[in-house]
């Protein structure tokens, strides 16, 4: 999973789990960053074909909602694009019916451009040629007033009709949005359904095969835990006034979203960074935090709820320094950089998912970057 190379962008047809479908791996500590060599701890283990389908399912539903996501952002943008242009229009055309109504009033108490009107009022031909002059440069001004206002009008009669357009296209792309999140949500929860009952049937075959001192000693393993490398957090840290940052500093790009390869059932699902053993890992954006668990493929890892509704997952730490249910800020330091589950040298495993859940990935990289943050 510390794979040293540029992120690679092959399109995510099914991007699933990394680390969850391998074997529980290495301790803290292991050696440095390394080639693409896989190790005992990276050997891949198979889903049932059914779960894995599922897993397929919920991940090109998660592609599905960050699709329609990006697609409402620029949904969204040319709405308020229309409707600033309906507010101008709206105020342009008050100010037109003014000068309508203002030259109308004035026509009005002057007796308007009647001709006759003139003929009494002129004192030699060339005061009367001097007025009919005035009288139709009076007439073109106002017919030209008159075509700004049914041409405004008719810009407005546009305007609204694109806006409530745009509005139900957004509308509907809200619900694709809601349906795709249902999806995930349904096959992840029939695949931890299928790999639960799966599981006890193991187990109890197990428990049926094995002698009285082997179910012993399993007992015993399955009961001890060295719990969970929880450190003091350090206080502040958070960046000031950023809403979303990097994970870490000082990084180099290693496997990438999807990335294929004999350590993943399908995909990466993630964006690993690789650092030093020890480096600060920060929150990317402010947050709960969800889930704080050690042991397994992620070994020690933190998922944070961000109020956007996505999550974000921190794993192999070597330290965790936060708490679940604590409120945290973009910046803040909430554990250390390590190699702990299956891992192959020191580096963070970062997510970003739709659900807690393993399973919901989507693209890490570009969803920072609609975010404003360059990685």
């Amino acid at each position: 999973m510390t794979q040293v190379a540029r992120n690679r962008r092959r399109p995510a047809a099914a991007a699933l789990l990394c680390a969850v479908v391998v074997a529980g791996g290495t301790g803290d500590g292991a050696a440095a960053v390394a080639g693409p060599r896989p190790g005992p701890a990276e050997a891949a283990q198979r889903l049932p074909s059914r779960v894995d389908a599922l897993y397929g399912q919920a991940s090109r539903a998660s592609a599905r909602y960050e699709a329609a996501r990006r697609k409402a952002a620029h949904q969204r943008a040319a709405v308020a694009r229309v409707q600033r242009a309906v507010s101008r229009g709206h105020k342009r055309l008050d100010a037109l019916h003014e000068l309508l109504g203002s030259v109308a009033r004035s026509q009005y108490r002057h007796g308007g451009w009647a001709l006759g009107t003139r003929l009494v009022l002129s004192r030699s031909p060339e005061s009367l040629l001097e007025r009919l002059r005035a009288q139709r440069q009076g007439d073109h001004a106002f017919q030209r007033l008159l075509r700004t206002t049914k041409t405004t009008q008719r810009r407005l009669q546009r305007n609204r009709a694109r806006a409530h357009r745009v509005l139900e296209l957004l509308k509907e792309n809200a619900a694709r949005q809601r349906d795709a999140k249902d999806t995930v949500e349904r096959r992840l929860a029939e695949a931890r359904r299928k790999l639960a009952r799966a599981e006890a049937a193991r187990k109890a075959r197990e428990a049926a095969t094995a002698g009285p001192v082997l179910r012993a000693a399993r007992s015993a393993a399955a009961g001890s835990s060295d719990g969970c490398p929880v450190g003091e957090p350090p206080g502040g840290g958070a960046d000031s006034g950023a809403t979303w940052v990097r994970p870490v500093r000082n990084y180099t790009l290693s496997a990438g979203f999807a990335s294929s390869g004999a350590r993943w059932s399908n995909g990466h699902t993630g964006q690993d960074f690789a650092v030093p053993t020890g480096t600060p890992v920060h929150a990317v954006g402010k947050g709960t935090v969800d889930s704080v668990e050690c042991g397994g493929p992620f070994g020690n890892q933190i998922v944070v709820r961000h109020p956007n509704g996505y999550y974000t997952q921190y794993a192999h730490l070597s330290q965790i320094q936060t708490r679940r249910g604590a409120h945290v800020a973009a910046g803040e330091q909430i554990g250390l950089s390590g190699s702990t589950g299956n891992s192959t040298g020191p580096h963070l495993h970062f997510e970003v998912r739709l659900t807690p859940q393993v399973g919901s990935a989507v693209e890490p990289v570009r969803w920072l970057r609609d975010r404003g943050v360059r990685v």
